[in-house]
């Protein structure tokens, strides 16, 4: 009898074996899962940051003439109205 109790607690130790396994590979399984949406983020991210390093400069110029007018503009306007005052 002693033999066949131990046979059945092995059996009982490796059915708790395999739950424990199967326990891990879900987690696995979630991580691989997580990992892969991180991965897609990143590779979006250094889109956007490669995107980002393009356009900056081109809205920069932009802009600058945009200040430049702008100013350029209001001399002009305020010397417009000095000639029209005087």
């Amino acid at each position: 009898m002693a033999l066949l109790e131990a046979v059945e607690t092995g059996q009982v130790r490796v059915g708790q074996l395999r739950d424990e396994i199967d326990r891990a590979r879900d987690a696995l399984d979630r991580t691989d899962a997580v990992l892969a949406v991180a991965d897609e983020s990143l590779a979006r991210a250094e889109v956007a940051i490669v995107t980002g390093r393009r356009v900056a400069p081109v809205v920069v110029v932009a802009v600058g003439f945009l200040v430049v007018g702008a100013a350029a503009f209001l001399v002009m306007h305020r010397m417009r109205r000095r000639r029209d005052d005087s």
